[in-house]
């Protein structure tokens, strides 16, 4: 279960509290937009959130997911419409203290935390992001440092009304029956991650993070973790999952090996066992196609590549290539 991290200002966080209610901006154009309602795609009902405050450079914390995300423009915010929705509630855990950046710095420069990230690698402002499980209980940890007397469940002063859930509806309606944005199709897959699907597919996830940062410019789509089933806090093995909307061609392919080679050496000490890698897209160009079969064969290593469909419900269905080219 990942954990969601919300970048504001101290007005709307107070607003957020009060409300029980969490917000993303309108985006200025379809991509944009469909790229807003990735980033809500991921969160599922008691997932764990928590807000990052500007000015006072502070992570405050927890709250809890309440129901599923949705899109409304009813006025909650004073400086804009945020219409990209989702309501929260208070956990049993209200700390007074909160954590600092520069001590969330010190976790990250130290190794313990590196899906941490304020900013994006174009250096644009990252309004929300998530967390995997695992280093939500490293913060928590620091939080209970730092806050060892007392804990105060806190209340929702005004909650807001519960809305219907249509994210997905909207993403129809925005992608108007065209040719879809590469976000739209990462927000199906976590529409049927978080349902906990395709786990005949990549195995049994027990969590998932979107727009993964590394030092090579660009983010990886999809991390999906395994645990060990009887140790549940030991990561054995992820999973990094490339997603385009289209065609998959050989600059695709150069990236996902990149970010597996990047990983292996940077992120499990050089465990080739502990990481897999697959792709997602509508079609893939046969050089993509034979590179993957002959590694396989001289490399023993698998790259599984998927086509997608996407029912009239919006339900997202992948086919395995590997299985097809080699009947």
């Amino acid at each position: 279960m990942p954990a969601h991290i919300f970048v504001l200002d101290e007005t709307n966080y107070k607003i957020c509290t009060t409300r029980g209610i969490v917000g993303l901006p309108k985006g200025n154009t379809p991509k944009t937009q469909h790229e807003l309602l990735s980033r809500m795609a991921i969160i599922k009902d008691k997932d764990h959130v928590l807000f990052y405050v500007t000015e006072a450079k502070e992570l405050r914390g927890v709250w809890k997911a309440v129901g599923e995300p949705f899109y409304e423009e009813t006025t909650v915010w004073e400086d804009d419409t945020y219409p990209i929705r989702f309501r929260i509630d208070c956990t049993e855990y209200n700390f007074a203290n909160s954590l600092r950046l520069n001590d969330i710095y010190d976790l990250r420069n130290s190794g313990k935390l590196w899906a941490w990230s304020l900013r994006r690698n174009n250096n644009a402002t990252n309004a929300a992001f998530s967390i995997p499980n695992s280093e939500y209980d490293i913060l928590f940890q620091e939080y209970l440092k730092i806050n060892p007397f007392e804990i105060n469940k806190a209340v929702i002063m005004k909650p807001y009304n519960v809305v219907e859930p249509n994210l997905y509806g909207q993403l129809a309606m925005q992608s108007g029956g065209k040719k879809p944005y590469e976000a739209s199709l990462v927000s199906l897959l976590f529409r049927a991650l978080v349902n906990g699907e395709f786990k005949d597919i990549f195995g049994n996830y027990t969590d998932y993070i979107s727009y993964v940062p590394t030092n090579l410019g660009t983010e990886m789509d999809v991390l999906l973790f395994f645990t060990n089933p009887k140790l549940i806090h030991q990561i054995m093995s992820y999973e990094i999952i490339e997603v385009k909307a289209d065609r998959f061609d050989s600059k695709a392919l150069r990236q996902l090996i990149g970010y597996e080679s990047w990983f292996i050496h940077n992120k499990v000490h050089g465990d080739m066992n502990m990481v897999r890698v697959s792709a997602v897209a509508k079609r893939y160009d046969m050089d993509v196609i034979n590179y993957v079969k002959n590694r396989k064969i001289f490399e023993g290593k698998e790259i599984k590549l998927f086509t997608y469909d996407v029912s009239d419900n919006g339900k997202l269905m992948l086919n395995n290539v590997n299985s097809e080219k080699e009947q």
